[in-house]
């Protein structure tokens, strides 16, 4: 009986130890520690924004290829058959014979653009022809023929830049990307810095308002025990009662502040892909401690002159435009194109003998032109640069507003940096006096010297004073990322490299 007693008593620990681990298990899966390192790295794989432009410079240098292929050599072939047949009048007695013809031939050709806008040939065609006619000397006969061609513009579409104009924008548009690229990259991993730290802040706080719940309920206790002993009034009682009151509301508050921060930082880290598993909570492993990070203004204005990508990138599209001007004034010249060609020739009866006097230049001949076309009023080409050249000017106005932009934006973060700063020291000291205040009171309250308003007051003080504190420190962590974000050194910061 008694190891049938024992057995059961097993059994029974057995199942509390696996419903305990299961219980455990279950609160470990729906929390999450994560570092800030963590959530960076999170960020940078799996975040969709900085995914699609990591595709972005893919594209370009697909398209740096196509313009440079518009200098690509190309050849031709192919092989020709005739065959003809003609009515010729004939001096001999029969009156008309009919004129039969053959020919066949193979021709081989290579085109190739050069850089200056012109182009050179060079083809070969080979030929074997017979007929009826006696007035064909050689029956067969065989022809071939190995001609040079080149072909210059001097104005109009001649010249180095002027033909390299696409492949100078398509590599500046590349160089555009990667700005963009890394202006979404600084965008996205200052707002992870962002959102981790006011989660950190938001859980801090949920603490300290839970602390003032529970001074407020232990106030009450204690009041309604004196109450009892006639120690307390009743409006002693309703003040720690809606002091309490207060304090949950307080308490909501800040869990709903933490619910907000993680669900801002799993969407932009992407952590959560798993649709079931959104509720799980993340806990910061990180503190914000204070590193005190020193910016001189005109240093950080000439940093980010030099470093913010949008500024860059207003830069590159500046000189896409002056390149379009030179075309577009390229454009508005007259064609003048040197032609010239060279002309090798051969026959023979055999297949032999005209390959032979290719070879040799026996039968050569060249010609050489020059033609010249001038459009009157030239209106479109006019219109075109017009348009250039006004989309030019906008880009220097907005260039100019943006440069304006980022000293205002640089201004503001040193300022920032520098009032945030001096607010955790003198929150602080706030904090530190408000304890001691609180401290003084409760041995006042205990000795009945005081009253239950006032203790109230002063815990609420030392509350606001700590709630201070945290955000003070956590403002100016969040200063140094505005920094760092808008003088353009975020990554270079965070140790990434494209």
């Amino acid at each position: 009986m008694y190891s049938k007693h024992r057995y059961i008593s097993c059994l029974l620990l057995l199942f509390m130890f696996f419903v305990c681990k299961s219980s455990y298990t279950e609160e470990s899966d729906n929390q999450i520690k994560l570092s800030l390192q963590d959530c960076i790295t999170f960020a940078l794989k799996s975040n969709l924004s900085i995914q699609v432009q990591r595709i972005n410079p893919k594209i370009q240098d697909a398209l740096i290829t196509m313009a440079k292929g518009n200098f690509d050599p190309s050849i031709s072939f192919g092989p020709t058959i005739s065959k003809s047949k003609d009515l010729s009048f004939s001096t001999s007695s029969t009156g008309t014979d009919v004129r039969t013809g053959n020919t066949s031939g193979l021709t081989f050709g290579i085109t190739d653009p050069i850089i200056t806008g012109g182009r050179y040939g060079l083809s070969f065609n080979n030929n074997r022809s017979d007929s009826n006619s006696k007035q064909q000397t050689l029956n067969p006969a065989y022809r071939s023929g190995l001609t040079f061609s080149i072909a210059q513009p001097l104005l109009k579409g001649g010249g180095t830049s002027v033909n390299k104009s696409s492949v100078m924008i398509a590599e500046n548009n590349k160089d555009i990307s990667v700005s963009r690229l890394k202006s979404q990259l600084i965008k996205i991993l200052s707002d992870v810095q962002n959102y981790y730290w006011e989660l950190v802040f938001s859980i801090e706080n949920l603490k300290v308002q839970q602390l003032a719940l529970k001074q407020a309920q232990d106030l009450l206790n204690i009041n309604q025990r004196f109450k009892d002993i006639g120690k307390a009034t009743l409006s002693d009682v309703l003040q720690a009662q809606a002091a309490v009151a207060s304090r949950e509301a307080d308490v909501i508050s800040a869990s709903d502040a933490i619910k907000d921060s993680e669900e801002k930082l799993k969407r932009t880290t992407n952590i959560i892909q798993d649709d079931t598993k959104w509720g799980a909570s993340i806990q910061p492993t990180d503190v914000p401690s204070f590193e005190e990070v020193k910016a001189d203004l005109q240093e950080s204005i000439n940093t980010a002159l030099t470093s913010r990508p949008e500024y860059i990138q207003a830069k590159l599209d500046l000189k896409n435009s002056d390149i379009s001007i030179k075309v577009a004034k390229n454009q508005i010249l007259p064609t003048i194109d040197l032609e010239g060609s060279l002309l090798l020739n051969g026959l023979g009866d055999n297949f032999g003998d005209p390959m032979s006097q290719v070879g040799k230049a026996d039968y050569r001949a060249w010609t050489a032109s020059v033609a010249l076309r001038m459009p009157l009023g030239a209106r479109v080409s006019k219109a075109g640069l017009n348009r250039t050249e006004f989309e030019k000017e906008q880009k220097l106005l907005n260039l100019k507003d943006l440069e304006q932009q980022i000293i205002t934006e640089v201004h503001s973060s040193v300022r920032t940096l520098e009032s945030d700063r001096k607010r955790i020291e003198a929150t602080t000291v706030a904090e530190d006096f408000a304890r001691q205040v609180l401290m003084a009171e409760e041995k006042k309250y205990n000795l009945d010297l005081s009253t239950s308003y006032q203790l109230l007051l002063f815990q609420s003080n030392l509350a606001t004073a700590t709630k201070n504190r945290l955000r003070s420190t956590i403002d100016y962590r969040k200063s140094v990322v505005n920094l760092y974000q808008s003088t353009g050194i975020t990554l270079d910061k965070l140790n990434i490299k494209l």
